[in-house]
């Protein structure tokens, strides 16, 4: 699945199958369908379900796959100016945050919201927040003073 709020190009991929968030390594990409990404080791699982026929994925074995190397790393950053590292940990951040509201983590959706809105660590997106914002109010998120003074 595309991600498009996370900042470096290259992670802003996760896996379909098992949601791993970003992708690091091997990304595959299906060649027919719109938006459908898995992860090395998932590809690998699916390649021998339909090599054994035992079980069919949740993907069609018909589709062609095409594979990308990830050059990126979700490893922080430890060297270069104090700007550099902070907005690489602001940027990790984001990331865990979006992962585990995925998860289910209603005040991580509620956070997510926040950033989203902002720009925080991510690439601002309006639409995206309100999202999030209606995840987290549906799932009964609690209100912290000053932090989610926008949810009920």
């Amino acid at each position: 699945m595309y991600e498009p709020c996370i900042l470096k190009r290259e992670l802003q991929y996760s896996c379909d199958l098992c949601g791993e968030l970003p992708i690091v390594g091997k990304r595959w990409c299906c060649n027919v369908c719109e938006d459908f990404d898995v992860c090395d080791s998932c590809h690998s699982v699916q390649a021998m379900r339909e090599r054994d026929a035992d079980h069919a994925g949740p993907h069609s074995a018909d589709h062609a796959m095409t594979s990308f190397d990830t050059t990126e790393s979700n490893e922080p950053v430890h060297t270069g100016s104090l700007k550099t590292v902070m907005a690489d940990a602001i940027q990790r951040w984001f990331v865990d945050t979006l992962r585990n509201a995925k998860n289910g983590d209603i005040n991580q959706a509620a956070l997510l919201a926040e950033m989203l809105a902002t720009g925080y660590g991510c690439n601002k997106d309006p639409d995206e927040a309100r999202y999030w914002k209606q995840v987290a109010r549906n799932g009964g998120a609690r209100r912290i003073e000053g932090v989610y003074d926008e949810l009920p």
